[in-house]
């Protein structure tokens, strides 16, 4: 019965799932809730009713958007590592001074 307690229902594109996993049941809703509008815009865009179909362009467009995140933070982060190396540079000759 404890493992029930774990388990959040969502409702993903019409379709009813039992879903167990970290990060609260909160969350789980949240990530459901974001799958379900994708497939609904996927669907509206498509004109596509097959929900398999829908859900593999979804998943698509997801990872889309998650790879161009993942690579404007890498990018971030170079940027960032690059003012510190100058930053550390400048305060070293001001120690030396």
């Amino acid at each position: 019965m404890a493992r029930d307690s774990n388990l959040t229902e969502v409702e993903i594109y019409g379709q009813t799932y039992k879903i167990r996993g970290a990060g609260g049941k909160e969350y789980i809703q949240q990530l459901a809730d974001y799958v379900d509008k994708k497939m609904k815009e996927i669907s509206n865009i498509t004109d596509t009713v097959d929900s398999l179909k829908v859900a593999i362009l979804a998943s698509i467009n997801i990872t889309d958007e998650y790879l161009k995140t993942k690579k404007e933070l890498e990018r971030a982060e170079r940027v960032i590592s690059e003012k510190i190396a100058k930053l550390i540079q400048e305060l070293d000759k001001l120690t030396i001074a």
